[in-house]
């Protein structure tokens, strides 16, 4: 199983991955993670030379689509993390495609988005002209600002420039009342600044006399030009379409298609704003969620055959479960001997019904009992719970049972059961010399998919 790490802001972990696969969005970019890394708790894994990362942010965590070469063995490995963790698998910062793949993968599972979180794509030439109707008030603020301030230089940011631009950030900051995430990027962008050769970052900045009035700064992967950071004094009339224009054609060459200028975060000014440029996508990031398996068998309800009952194991049935558990002849092909964990110990039946039950809160079994005229007289238990509305079953019954079709009634009855609930797809297995299980296990309709050394293997789907 994957371990995940803190990424704590090295970038050269994630830096060979985002510059070869990294998509259209902000969020695979050096500046966005590096700035915003502590505040949505980026960790990591990387499998078969291909990134993993899941974000927590407000207490919800989400993997992103993984980059590299090797997608299913990357989503094989989350699903593997997650199951263990008996939790529901998230993905968040998809685009349209990636979600529709995943909830094919996962049977059909809904995804959707939020609108506060949609990056503002533009056409680049678009910032470089404002040519046209639509764009007629950002290329009159402009003319304005270059009338109004003839003085006006556009400067390449250089280390050099660092303490005068922190004094431009102080001024801008008395200015302006900031809250919610707005507040939390002002310390961040001193970070990104002082860390811009580290992070592949240039930006731009204007003086009208020796005065810094705006900035802008961002980064630039495949045919996107990334905008992280844009912030002026608002006593310069025209100076944000100013300085948006000056940094597109400071930095977009001929390779640069489009320009990202992130999200608006659900503030308000900020959506007028970003919509006022007209942008040529408000690009979606679709969040899914797929539901463990476990939560379609569980909690079971009573059914019932001709002859027998399927319920849930009680606490009335410690001591039968714990005769099914420690029988040595029975459990020969069951494939778990309790012992493995307990040695020679001889447990009671708390210790099974609590074994029992400790696996069911883990989400990781949900054992049944078949019953007789109220009697259990065996266990069938699914196990293996996936996000693909999948599960295996097993099964067992006492001796004397055994031979007069009880175990073909009830296991068909609970798989029958389980499809009704929303089980796509059950799996099983038997140990090779194990010919009575195969026997039933054809019967049941399952087909054979493969074996090896030990098992062979089936699956049945709905």
């Amino acid at each position: 199983m994957i371990t995940l790490k803190k990424l704590e802001r090295n970038m050269d972990i994630l830096r060979p991955f985002i510059k070869r696969y990294g998509g259209v969005f902000n969020d695979f970019t050096l500046g966005t993670r590096y700035m915003w890394d502590d505040e949505f708790k980026i960790e990591y894994a990387v499998v078969s030379d291909t990134l993993i990362m899941r974000e927590t942010f407000s207490r919800r965590s989400a993997f992103y689509y993984p980059l590299g070469e090797d997608i299913s063995a990357a989503l094989n490995a989350i699903e593997e993390y997650s199951k263990e963790a008996g939790t529901p698998l998230c993905f968040g910062g998809l685009t349209e495609e990636q979600a529709g793949e995943l909830s094919k993968r996962y049977a059909g599972a809904k995804y959707e988005y939020s609108r506060d979180w949609c990056d503002y794509i533009y056409p680049v030439e678009q910032f470089k002209t404002y040519a046209g109707k639509k764009l007629s008030g950002q290329r009159n603020h402009v003319n304005k600002f270059k009338k109004l301030y003839p003085d006006h230089k556009v400067n390449r940011i250089t280390a050099n420039d660092l303490p005068r631009i922190k004094e431009f950030l102080r001024e801008y900051e008395k200015e302006n009342e900031f809250n919610g995430l707005a507040a939390e990027e002002e310390p961040r962008v001193y970070a990104l600044l002082e860390n811009m050769a580290y992070l592949e970052q240039f930006g731009i900045f204007i003086t009208v006399g020796d005065k810094i009035v705006s900035l802008s700064v961002g980064e630039k992967i495949g045919d996107v030009l990334y905008v992280h950071v844009e912030k002026g004094l608002k006593e310069y009339e025209g100076v944000y379409p100013a300085t948006a224009q000056a940094f597109a054609r400071e930095f977009a060459d001929e390779r640069v298609k489009y320009i990202n200028r992130e999200e608006d975060c659900g503030d308000l000014g900020l959506r007028v704003s970003k919509t006022q440029y007209h942008p040529s996508l408000i690009a979606p990031k679709y969040h899914i969620k797929a539901p463990l398996s476990y939560s379609l068998v569980a909690p079971f309800k009573e059914v019932k055959t001709e002859r027998l009952t399927i319920t849930d194991i009680t606490a009335d049935d410690k001591e039968v479960y714990a005769a099914l558990y420690s029988d040595d002849e029975l459990n020969r092909f069951y494939g778990y001997d309790y012992r493995e964990d307990l040695g020679d110990n001889n447990p009671d039946g708390d210790y099974f019904f609590g074994f029992m039950q400790s696996l069911k809160d883990k989400k990781q079994e949900y054992s049944l009992a078949v019953r007789l005229s109220g009697e259990m007289i065996g266990e069938i238990v699914f196990y293996d719970f996936g996000y693909r509305k999948n599960a295996e079953i097993g099964f067992r019954f006492f001796k004397e049972y055994q031979g007069k079709g009880y175990a073909f009634e009830s296991v068909k009855a609970a798989i029958n059961h389980a499809f009704h609930r929303g089980i796509k797809v059950i799996t099983c297995r038997h140990f090779k010399e194990n010919v009575r299980s195969e026997r039933l296990i054809n019967k049941l309709g399952f087909i054979f998919t493969r074996e090896d050394e030990t098992h062979k293997y089936y699956e049945l789907t709905k």
